[in-house]
This record gives C-alpha cells, structure tokens and sequence, in this order.
C-alpha cells in the first residue's frame, strides 16, 4: 500500500527542492543525451518554481535556449546556480507514452543551434 502525505507536507518537500535550486543564484534545467551530454539548458528564474496544492509550477515560462548543442534529448537534470544536481533521472520522450518526465513536441532530437522553448512545466509531489 502506498504511502499518503498530507499536502501541506508534500508542499513543505516541494519547497526544499525550490531552496536547493535557487540556493547559489539561478538555477538551470539541462535536457540530456543518452551519455549525459548536455542537448539544451534553461536557465530558470528565481524564485525557479511556486508551489500550491502539492504542485511546484516553473516561474517565467516561456524560458527560451537560442544555442542548443543539439542532439537526441532522453534524460533531464536540475542544478542549482554552481552546477550541484538537485534533481536527476528526468526522462525525456516525444510521445505520452510510456509516460516520460519532460515531453518534447514535435521531437526529442534537437539541432544545433536549434532555439529551444520550455512552455509548461511542473512537479508533483508525492
């Protein structure tokens, strides 16, 4: 049986993870390559994200990336602003399913070069 948390409580977690990424200066969402090589990075603002009913909501969407390294994005990580990982082991698809992290549209191949925009994002807590 799973374990339940109260909101309040999965709110309280959520906003050790916005401390964390806005600790040293903003924070960034980096899209992956298979060999953890960086396809795209967002810089995010600070505050990163706002929370409210066990949901953590990225503040100043659209974040844009006009110099992608390009590549095949599959896995995501979030750092705070000196690069320590917060948050790591983001999947990155194109498709729904199975249910990825991160879903990029049309494509998770990405140019380089290639403007990139990040225009909804969240995490649930749990």
């Amino acid at each position: 049986m799973p374990v339940d948390y109260s909101v309040a409580v999965i709110n309280n977690r959520l906003q050790q993870v916005v401390n964390a990424v806005d600790a040293n200066g903003n924070g960034v969402l980096r899209l992956l390559n298979s060999g953890n090589g960086i396809v795209s990075s967002f810089t995010l603002q600070v505050p990163s994200m706002s929370i409210a009913g066990g949901v953590a909501t990225f503040n100043g969407l659209s974040l844009l990336d006009f110099s992608a390294v390009g590549g095949t994005a599959v896995g995501a990580r979030i750092e705070d602003g000196v690069g320590n990982i917060v948050v790591s082991g983001l999947v990155v698809n194109n498709t729904a399913s199975p249910p990825p992290d991160i879903i990029l549209t049309p494509t998770n191949t990405i140019a380089a070069g290639q403007a990139v925009a990040l225009s909804a994002a969240t995490i649930t807590g749990h």
